[in-house]
């Protein structure tokens, strides 16, 4: 029902009526408590009705607030009085470009002003990724000043509605669900093609409707006709504008101009509607074409003056080269901007870099929970991707060069799969490992994973192995330079710090001769700009590349701190990625050289948290004693130590471990000694040592040359330990007995990523991760191994089980921003119950890490935290600055 003069919403006091439209009434109101007149549209009542349409409104609502522009209506803010809910806008006073066209069409002139202010507020939105999507003439108004003020930006974007369709008969404000793909928004006869199939709108739609309004302008009527909506969006879908209605005598670039704007394919249009504008300003020098016969005659010219040209043809040389040299001056710096994406409720996994970036900058694909999200920086939506929303997981995605595909890693069958982005189908191109990293040259999809780089094409086939790698090696980060050759990292060792000292090289495919650019550091990125950027500990290098003699030039600085590192040893992923445009986006974390920075945290089965009092530091792998009184951890990123702290909190913790790196901790039995894994004797062995510091390290086991011994957990009876032997990318478990001092496979599995075997409590079972069948699943076998086992989850991914400690009960990671626990019985036959969810208020990692967390005798969770990072897990957003090759430029020059 419409408001009466008098209303009172809120602080507002309706003054008079100004209209109506699709999302509403617009009155005038006053504002009584700043003393200003405003506009008020109220939110029409079955809006208002939709929690979730509102809950979409005001955060759409919240963006379109930040735009300040003298060519855009500012919105001043959302409201809700007496259960309605209110726009506060700029109160615009004058006439709508509608109410103008009314009387007939405009001058040329007059068209190219408007026209131009027009390009100014599309312009000024769009490079804040905001888009109008109902741009119309009556969405345009015209100040008494001949101001124009564009309204209602991104509203139309605000009011859809995905799980319900209107009619259509309400045009000429149209909202139609049309497929999941899109809705169906705005005046029809102003709608780009991609608008009136139900596909989702973006900058060059806008630029269909500036075109649109233009041609009207100019001419008095719209280009695309029709008796009803349905018709005229089949005008809009299959026929050309009439440009031969347009006024004669027009400067040709003008026709020029509109004909690109309507072009029906959104590739063909011009692609930034600043281009546009900067064409209006050159063609408002000269709106018409002087008529032929207007033009003035010279009389004929005396014979000196003929030769006038042979005499001034320096002159005119001088001319030409000054006019030339002010011609190809250097353009003007392009302002760098910076804008956060905020994440669905998954969390961007902390393993292999998640994030990846097109090439002309425009669309962003990130890994999340167990799927890839599309973001186009024109859009405001996050959309994930079809293909990758199986049960499994999908990695280190890469755009191809052309921007139209992109390749990931898909868990579900261990493969590399493609997916072209207007498709809906992944395709998959090759078997494979899981890669630590991928990217997509003009020779195809190079994949660095634990045999070194390889190729493989787009369109199908199996890898071909490019360059290998010892078994010591890592290879990671590849990218083909220019010249064919291809740049990546190479690590030996083991551990975060291995990233720190990598270094990077050049190696041409096939050759053996490998030419070190850079020591100490990874994830290189070659940019057009001349420079190579690339990850140490939290931070951003770069240096100046010559890519022609493969040299670096000058040293290098830090371009940016704090980049979020990956906490898997395995590639060590700084989350970031660069566009060949410029445009930078990363994922923010610490400056140390770990890039995580963490808190040792408690917490019990409701997820209420307390925080160890300990300092914040780099600590890994919390482990608690079976007496439930001390904690071991390690801390470090280069030199890695093992500590041992108290759990009454009445002493400092203690440093147990001195020489060598030194992690896993895994407590004895009898809470008396910590065992953990050392390099301190050349091979990373097995040790224990004494918790209370007293003597030294004892060697358990010894680790052949390119094998590395991992401890994983002793029995009840301390008479047995479980550890890992890892050789390249493989992983298989192990029995070391306490009384023969010897060592043996233990129930014959393996897998690529951590093994996680754990001993039940009560010594009688034995929980573990693997993927040997290309999915992670967890398992029980009975200890001793029978060769009998059982799998606890019905579906694929947990990883990282840990015992209850009554040993009913089987907890595990199922992915990330989730924690599970299964019941576990074994009569009158083994049996699991259906999972249950368990409050997660700590960091769980990927299924290449170790577990991150412990439970302690009251049944408690051991586990690490990042201070200042909500405890629910809120994921950490997407970091975006545009431009920054200007930035990283400035910043080299110094």
């Amino acid at each position: 029902m419409p408001l009466a003069v008098g209303t009172r919403l809120g602080v507002y006091e309706v003054t008079g009526v100004l209209g109506a439209g699709g999302m509403g009434e617009v009155y005038r109101a006053r504002d009584s408590k700043l003393g200003r007149a405003v506009a008020v549209k109220v939110v029409r009542d079955e809006l208002g009705a939709d929690p979730d349409r509102i809950s979409r409104f005001e955060r759409e609502a919240k963006m379109l607030a930040a735009l300040n522009h003298p060519h855009i209506a500012a919105l001043y803010g959302m409201d809700v009085a007496d259960g309605r809910h209110f726009l506060v806008m700029e109160l615009i006073e004058g006439e709508t470009l509608a109410d103008r066209l009314r009387r007939g069409p405009l001058p040329v002139d007059e068209t190219l002003k408007i026209a131009q202010q027009i390009t100014d507020a599309l312009e000024a939105a769009h490079e804040r990724g905001i888009v109008h999507r109902d741009l119309k003439p009556a969405n345009v108004k015209i100040t008494p000043d001949d101001n124009v003020k564009v309204l209602d930006f991104g509203l139309a974007k605000a009011m859809e509605n995905e799980r319900t369709a209107s009619s259509m008969s309400d045009s000429p404000t149209l909202s139609m669900m049309a497929s999941q793909a899109g809705i169906i928004l705005g005046t029809a006869a102003y709608m780009s093609p991609e608008q009136a199939k139900g596909f989702p709108a973006d900058h060059r739609s806008d630029v269909f409707s500036f075109g649109v309004v233009v041609y009207e302008m100019l001419t008095g009527r719209q280009p695309f006709q029709g008796d009803t909506a349905a018709e005229v969006l089949a005008s809009v879908l299959v026929r050309d504008p009439e440009l031969s209605r347009l006024p004669a005598g027009l400067n040709p670039r003008l026709g020029d101009l509109i004909r690109r704007c309507l072009e029906k394919s959104a590739k063909r249009r011009w692609q930034a509607i600043g281009d546009v504008r900067a064409e209006i300003e050159a063609i408002a020098a000269m709106p018409e074409v002087m008529p032929a016969a207007s033009l003035p005659v010279a009389p004929p010219r005396p014979l000196w003056r003929r030769a006038l040209p042979v005499a001034v043809a320096a002159v005119v040389t001088g001319g030409m080269t000054a006019a030339a040299a002010w011609y190809f001056k250097p353009a003007p710096l392009r302002e760098v901007a910076r804008l956060v994406i905020a994440l669905p409720e998954e969390s961007v996994p902390a393993g292999r870099n998640p994030l990846a970036i097109s090439p002309d900058g425009q669309s962003i694909v990130f890994a999340a929970g167990r799927r890839l999200f599309l973001r186009s920086l024109s859009s405001f939506d996050v959309k994930p991707l079809p293909g990758t929303d199986s049960q499994d997981i999908a990695v280190v995605p890469a755009f191809s060069p052309d921007g139209r595909s992109i390749a990931f890693f898909a868990t579900a069958d261990a493969s590399i799969k493609r997916l072209d982005l207007a498709g809906a189908v992944a395709h998959t191109v090759s078997p494979a490992t899981v890669p630590f990293a991928m990217s997509w040259g003009p020779d195809g999809i190079l994949v660095a994973d634990a045999d070194g780089i390889s190729l493989v094409s787009p369109r199908g086939g199996p890898k071909a192995r490019l360059i290998p790698v010892k078994d010591d090696e890592t290879a990671t980060s590849p990218q083909q330079l220019p010249g064919g050759q291809i740049l990546f990292a190479i690590a030996t060792g083991q551990g975060l710090d291995r990233w720190d000292r990598a270094q990077i090289v050049v190696q041409a495919p096939g050759s053996s001769d490998r030419k070190p650019i850079i020591n100490g550091g990874s994830d290189p990125r070659y940019l057009p700009t001349g420079h190579i950027v690339y990850s140490l500990g939290g931070s951003l290098m770069a240096i100046a590349f010559d890519v022609r003699r493969l040299e670096t030039r000058g040293n290098a600085i830090p371009v940016l701190e704090g980049v979020r590192r990956s906490t898997s040893g395995a590639s060590g992923a700084a989350n970031y990625a660069v566009s060949d445009t410029g445009s930078l986006i990363y994922v923010a974390g610490p400056t140390g050289s770990s890039g995580t920075v963490s808190e040792i945290i408690l917490s019990d089965r409701k997820g209420v948290v307390e925080t160890l009092k300990l300092p914040a530091g780099a600590y890994s792998e919390p482990r608690v004693s079976p007496d439930g009184q001390r904690i071991a951890f390690t801390s470090g990123d280069k030199d890695t130590t093992i500590w041992v702290y108290d759990l009454a909190g009445t002493s400092a913790m203690r440093r147990l471990t001195y020489g060598g790196s030194n992690r896993h901790p895994v407590w004895s039995s009898d809470s008396t000694r910590v065992t953990f894994q050392s390099d301190r004797e050349g091979d990373p062995g097995i040790f224990w040592q004494l918790a209370d510091g007293s003597g030294g390290a004892e060697r358990l086991t010894r680790a052949e040359p390119g094998v590395s011994h991992d401890p994983e957990s002793w029995s009840a009876k301390g008479d047995a330990l479980l550890f890992a032997v890892r050789k390249g990318n493989e992983r298989s478990l192990w029995i070391y007995s306490a009384k023969t001092k010897t060592s043996e496979p233990f129930g014959g599995i393996r897998s690529t990523n951590q093994i996680g075997a754990v001993f039940s409590p009560d010594a009688a079972w034995v929980a573990y991760a693997t993927n040997e069948s290309g999915r992670s699943f967890v398992y029980v076998q009975p200890y001793p191994a029978t060769g009998a086992r059982y799998q606890a989850t019905a579906q694929p991914g947990p990883h990282s089980p840990l015992w209850s400690p009554d040993s009913k009960e089987l907890l595990f990671n199922p992915g990330p921003l989730a924690f599970q626990a299964v019941t576990f019985s074994t009569k009158p036959a083994v049996a699991f119950g259906n999972p249950v969810a368990v409050p997660r208020r700590f960091q769980t990692g990927p299924p290449q890490l170790r577990r991150q967390y412990d439970m302690t005798r009251s049944g408690k969770i051991l586990g690490l935290n990042t201070p200042g990072l909500s405890q629910t897990g809120a994921p950490a957003p997407i970091l975006v600055v545009l431009n920054w090759f200007e930035e990283l430029k400035q910043r080299m020059a110094r």
